[in-house]
């Protein structure tokens, strides 16, 4: 997963002495990333709509809008973007908990500091991944919910990636299949169902010998190897999913 990482602090200069730390991090630790830099909290919470940013440093003296009431304001549009503030004093950390901040860094902040906030966000989002970031064949960008996904096929016409959802949206991209495995390996929901082909077993609704009926009516087709396993799978989320729904009542 490429995570989205945005600094924002009124001084360019310093914009642009944390975002190259964060670059020299992220290389030391292989994390992929997309990296942006604003000026003012007022640019950044526009850019949000669009770029769901995962992580954000931000800086807590601004003109025209602070750090706080930008935190705010983010907080309105996500919870779960991981938020660390930058700022010369101390006193403002108490007011940096009213927008649930992952972290308060005193400058001039160090690279090791950087380094180890950064590491320590993409572990944590990387336990409650929740979205499948692509850019599809036309450099269009997508955060996918995970939960809505039904399948992701590789077809031999095009050899492209095809991402189906349960609202039947189509999302072609240019990856290998193993990448994507490799992003979902933490959700257990997702297994292959042939060489060229995942499936979330959340949105299946049935398999019957080998065809995968989906809940949105789509089909797809298991190959004789990994039937086996996706029958076994697929027994287990359904009583997972079913001891999750009952009532204290029931259980007892």
């Amino acid at each position: 997963m490429a995570y989205n990482i945005a600094v924002c602090d009124d001084s360019v200069e310093y914009c642009e002495i944390v975002a190259e730390m964060i670059k020299v991090a992220v290389s030391r630790n292989n994390i992929n990333c997309n990296l942006y830099t604003y000026v003012s909290g007022k640019d950044l919470i526009k850019s949000f709509n669009d770029m769901k940013f995962d992580i954000i440093f931000l800086d807590m003296e601004m003109e025209e809008i602070n750090g706080i009431d930008t935190g705010l304001l983010i907080r309105e549009i996500s919870k779960d973007t991981l938020i660390i503030y930058l700022t010369s004093h101390r006193e403002y950390a108490y007011e940096s908990y009213q927008v649930k901040a992952k972290d308060y860094l005193l400058k001039p902040v160090k690279l090791n500091v950087i380094e180890r906030v950064l590491t320590e966000c993409a572990e944590e989002l990387k336990r409650n991944i929740n979205y499948l970031d692509v850019r599809d064949v036309d450099g269009v960008f997508y955060r996918i919910p995970i939960n809505e996904i039904t399948h992701i096929l590789r077809k031999k016409e095009d050899r492209k990636l095809h991402i189906y959802t349960l609202d039947t949206k189509e999302i072609i991209i240019v990856q290998t299949l193993e990448s994507i495995e490799n992003e979902l390996t933490s959700n257990n929901s997702f297994a292959r169902s042939g060489k060229s082909c995942i499936i979330n077993l959340e949105n299946v609704r049935a398999i019957v010998k080998n065809e995968i009926s989906f809940c949105n009516e789509a089909v797809e087709y298991a190959s004789r190897r990994c039937l086996p396993i996706l029958l076994k799978k697929l027994r287990i989320i359904t009583v997972q999913s079913m001891n999750e729904t009952k009532q204290p009542s029931d259980i007892a």
